[in-house]
């Protein structure tokens, strides 16, 4: 098998939509949207996951192959595939019905990516979590490790446990990304720049807190970068964007020349703050359409900002 860009290992599933009028389904999971939104910026990229051999597997293989991500031999499974219900209540909130079977083989067929990436409920759910931690672990020092700390508390169990995990994938991670409501679950007590320069300094070079609307900051040893959020007609109350966020930051990275290294970040702010840039507007040029699609490199250069270029 030829070396991918991006391994990318997580859950794929069906989201549905149930605003009590109409029932909309459609293929989601953190890890899938990012692999797709690898795929549509041009990079070769295989995804790890489990799925089952039935009518929603198959809905997510034929979306993700339409999309241009490979997908690991071993990603079907026996159990059914994962399913992430959403009820839309009167007052504008939403009941959530989670049926996630999360089990993944121990072999994705290849640990010879430039990039591993890991993250959401694929990294705290168990049985499975233990098996991409293993995986990610696999891959240190050979491949730059990104990491999504992303969580569903309904999903995760106790916050102590979770936070551990956390700290178990930031310690072998070259990037990482929390927003605002992973960092106040994990963290209640602690102000979000204060957990990121405590995992800058447990190996990261580089953490990333996104705040929707509000842009993003990074954190890197050398200080604290901040990028504005940009305005946007919502189509679906900001879905898709973090993940739009983390594969075009992912993108970004490989086009500066870091596999497991990350000499880039230390090049100073100006660089940092035009990767955060390109993924604010990633993340805005999503959540602005219905669907959540994820821009292409030419959607995404013709928005601005300027260009990357490998250094």
């Amino acid at each position: 098998m030829n070396r991918p860009d991006v391994l990318v290992i997580g859950e794929a599933l069906i989201d549905v939509h149930d605003d009590g009028m109409t029932v909309r389904e459609r293929v989601g999971g953190s890890a899938g949207n990012v692999a797709v939104g690898l795929a549509r910026l041009g990079r070769d990229t295989l995804l790890h996951t489990a799925i089952g051999a039935d009518e929603h597997g198959r809905e997510i293989s034929a979306y993700l192959a339409a999309s241009g991500v490979g997908l690991s031999r071993s990603s079907v499974t026996q159990g059914a595939s994962s399913v992430a219900r959403a009820v839309l209540r009167v007052d504008g909130s939403a009941r959530h019905d989670f049926r996630i079977h999360w089990a993944p083989a121990a072999d994705p067929g290849t640990l010879s990516a430039r990039c591993v990436h890991a993250g959401s409920i694929a990294a705290y759910l168990e049985p499975g979590a233990g098996t991409v931690l293993d995986l990610v672990t696999g891959s240190y020092g050979r491949s730059l490790i990104t990491f999504d700390a992303k969580v569903e508390p309904a999903l995760v169990g106790p916050r102590e446990a979770a936070r551990r995990r956390a700290l178990e994938f930031v310690a072998l991670a070259g990037i990482v990304k929390a927003s605002e409501r992973d960092l106040a679950f994990l963290y209640p007590d602690d102000h979000p720049l204060d957990v990121l320069r405590d995992w800058v300094g447990r190996g990261p070079d580089l953490a990333v807190l996104t705040r929707g609307p509000r842009g993003a900051t990074a954190v890197t040893a050398r200080g604290i970068v901040d990028v504005p959020g940009i305005p946007v007609l919502y189509a679906e109350a900001g879905v898709g964007g973090g993940d739009a966020f983390m594969s075009t930051l992912i993108d970004s990275a490989l086009t500066l020349g870091s596999d497991a290294g990350m000499r880039w970040v230390r090049s100073g702010a100006p660089v940092v703050e035009q990767v955060l840039a390109r993924s604010v507007q990633a993340a805005a040029l999503t959540v602005a359409r219905l669907g959540a699609v994820p821009p292409t490199a030419e959607e995404l250069a013709s928005a601005g900002p300027e260009a990357l270029t490998a250094g």
